[in-house]
């Protein structure tokens, strides 16, 4: 949710990109949220590779895995465009989704591995 307000208050501003703790425009905030989803990504995979060594419901695991990315493709992809219709700010808005959704999907894995 803080992602959405962060892309509504500063897709309006302009500016040169400093970094992104103070993005200007929106190519600036899509630049941010694609950086932070790559890192968000990289995280996913390393907690999901760790859980899938530790059980023993390997098949279980993966075809959950499949799911989420199903889920999270058609949750931020097609349900957020009919949503929010197209505009500047889907892309910058589809990222925080995918970011939001990944977060939460590393946080629910990493339960699993307590």
């Amino acid at each position: 949710m803080k992602k959405l307000l962060l892309i509504s208050a500063l897709l309006f501003s302009g500016g040169v990109w400093a970094d992104c703790n103070n993005p200007k425009t929106s190519h600036e905030i899509q630049k941010c949220l694609s950086d932070e989803l790559t890192a968000l990504k990289k995280e996913l995979n390393v907690v999901y590779g760790d859980l899938y060594k530790q059980t023993q419901a390997k098949r279980e695991l993966d075809s959950a895995q499949k799911a989420w990315l199903k889920y999270k493709d058609l949750q931020c992809g097609d349900f957020t465009i009919a949503d929010s219709g197209y505009g500047s700010g889907q892309i910058a808005y589809d990222l925080a989704c995918q970011a939001d959704l990944t977060e939460q999907r590393i946080s629910f894995l990493k339960n699993q591995t307590n």
